[in-house]
């Protein structure tokens, strides 16, 4: 996965996320609370996923987000462990 910061204003952010599919790019807009987010893709066969960030402080709504799925997908290992115990 590749990171690229297309235009970065103090409440805006647009980022290019190469080498993932829009599943990830929705999740992340999904998850995010404070500000709006917004999973772009302008074509299916010529461009890179993009994520649409605006509100007062936009990479931290992305980090809140990130640290969040984290979060859900270790609780989900968790009990999908205990799950395939029984």
């Amino acid at each position: 996965m590749q990171i690229k910061a297309v235009k970065d204003e103090k409440e805006f952010l647009e980022i290019e996320v190469a080498g993932e599919s829009h599943t990830l790019t929705q999740l992340v807009a999904k998850a995010a609370e404070g500000g709006d987010v917004a999973s772009v893709l302008e074509h299916p066969f010529m461009a890179e996923h993009k994520l649409v960030v605006s509100g007062a402080n936009p990479r931290k709504i992305l980090e809140k987000s990130a640290a969040r799925i984290a979060k859900d997908a270790e609780e989900f290992g968790d009990e999908f462990k205990k799950a395939i115990k029984e």
